[in-house]
């Protein structure tokens, strides 16, 4: 099993300067769709019914196919894609082991394990990238960054947070 125990922050920095660099990145919004299917990852929407109604997305390593659940928020399909394309580029093994869970969209999730720390960071590294941020973020408001990156308030602010303390 390939157990992680502490996130690689730096590896995962590393892999999404990578992805901005091969794509030329230089402004909002970053479209991860288009990534994972340059990639060779194919993105399919579902709707998840029943007990599956809560499930966000995930990866399907056999298929290298990210299922993202149509019925949520088009902003939170945004992050589910760039979370689930990191665990393709950082954990593709991982993901074809038992360890592997789909994400779901759980209030009491606290997202601790290792694994979902990195493809969490690397999903707001991926959206929101410092060097982008620095050139918005003093004169743009959360709602309108939100608006920019194409990504919640939620994440605008914890990347606010992580970045810069506020």
């Amino acid at each position: 099993m390939d157990t992680l125990a502490i996130p690689n922050y730096a590896r995962v920095k590393r892999e999404v300067k990578r992805i901005h660099d091969e794509f030329g990145i230089v402004a909002p919004p970053i479209n991860p769709v288009e990534i994972a299917r340059h990639l060779g990852v194919e993105i399919q929407f579902a709707n998840f019914g029943g007990k599956f109604f809560d499930i966000s997305g995930f990866y399907d390593c056999e298929t290298r196919t990210i299922i993202v659940n149509g019925e949520e928020y088009p902003l939170r399909q945004t992050f589910t894609i760039a979370h689930e394309l990191g665990h393709h580029i950082l954990h593709a093994e991982w993901a074809r082991s038992s360890e592997y869970s789909v994400l779901m969209r759980d209030a009491d999730y606290s997202g601790q394990e290792a694994h979902e720390k990195e493809a969490n960071a690397f999903a707001g590294h991926l959206l929101v990238p410092r060097f982008l941020l620095d050139q918005y973020w003093r004169t743009t408001n959360v709602e309108g960054l939100s608006k920019l990156f194409a990504v919640s308030v939620p994440v605008i602010k914890n990347r606010l947070a992580f970045e810069y303390g506020v």
